[in-house]
């Protein structure tokens, strides 16, 4: 049983761990401030998300009710083609927090459960979509630019890893005014990044990554395991964002460096880079005109 003073410890425990993880955020989103209105703001939004967070998943986009959502950022390879092919083509119309934007609700942050009065997991959205998903637990930030256009940040726990316990929630309830604002100013200064062709831009720099392991018959999910690897994570890691189990990553990370004739993480890393150096597209080489006139 705790004492009286162990008893008013703990909470001054408690608080001072708070504090600590505000005033890391604090540092990050002043970072966040500095980069309002350039190509690394949603970059550097993530980051401080992560250190406030610590999620596995971190999906930025783009709602509007006149078009598909767009895509501002992508840090996550949790199933990436089911999310492409299924979410970004219809499934998002059902989403809790699709819905809440394009009607005008101001949730603050949020559970994907928790936003409307009903059971969930007999939605069509989970049904259709949400159930083959291997996330655990999903916080989202619903953020209000125009009538028109609402940035929403999901943030996510994938299957194996610990719920957003309430200190993240409490901390992201503090953060969510300035959080929103920030992130309004900045779609302001940049409408452009919320553009279709900017999207497409986008989609073709995430493909050519890794194209080059199709050269060497990489499976789908052997390319998955490489640009996780390539990205710094464990197995361990790599098994909570796939949803596999740690002993089928060690697998898919030999059987991919036996095709690769390589034995190591670091002759991934050389590899990599050689082989996209190789594959980065060149300038057509200008013709010069043989009447000495230009076309």
């Amino acid at each position: 049983m705790l004492t009286d003073a162990a008893q008013q410890g703990a909470p001054r425990a408690a608080d001072r761990g708070q504090s600590a993880r505000l005033a890391l955020s604090s540092r990050s989103f002043s970072g966040i401030v500095d980069q309002l209105g350039t190509d690394d703001f949603h970059r550097t939004l993530r980051a401080a998300l992560y250190e406030l967070t610590g999620f596995n998943s971190c999906i930025i986009l783009s709602f509007s009710a006149a078009e598909a959502p767009i895509v501002l950022e992508h840090c996550s390879t949790i199933q990436p083609d089911r999310f492409r092919h299924c979410y970004m083509k219809e499934a998002y119309r059902l989403d809790p927090f699709y819905t809440a934007a394009v009607q005008g609700m101001t949730i603050g942050v949020s559970r994907c459960k928790e936003i409307f009065a009903y059971d969930f997991t007999s939605s069509a959205y989970h049904n259709t979509y949400y159930k083959d998903v291997p996330l655990v637990d999903e916080i989202g930030i619903l953020c209000p630019v125009t009538e028109l256009q609402t940035i929403h940040i999901s943030l996510g726990r994938c299957t194996g890893a610990p719920r957003f316990d309430q200190s993240v929630l409490d901390d992201l309830h503090a953060a969510e005014p300035l959080l929103a604002s920030l992130v309004r100013k900045h779609a302001l200064l940049r409408p452009d990044l919320c553009s279709r062709d900017m999207q497409l831009q986008a989609d073709k720099s995430e493909a050519f990554g890794t194209s080059w392991l199709r050269r060497f018959n990489a499976t789908r999910r052997e390319v998955e395991v490489a640009e996780l690897v390539l990205r710094g994570h464990t197995n361990a890691s790599i098994a909570c964002v796939l949803g596999i189990s740690e002993d089928t990553v060690k697998v898919h990370r030999k059987r991919l460096y036996v095709k690769l004739n390589i034995s190591s993480q670091a002759e991934l890393f050389m590899k990599h880079m050689n082989s996209s150096a190789c594959e980065e597209p060149r300038a057509p080489t200008a013709h010069a005109n043989p009447n000495g006139r230009g076309h």
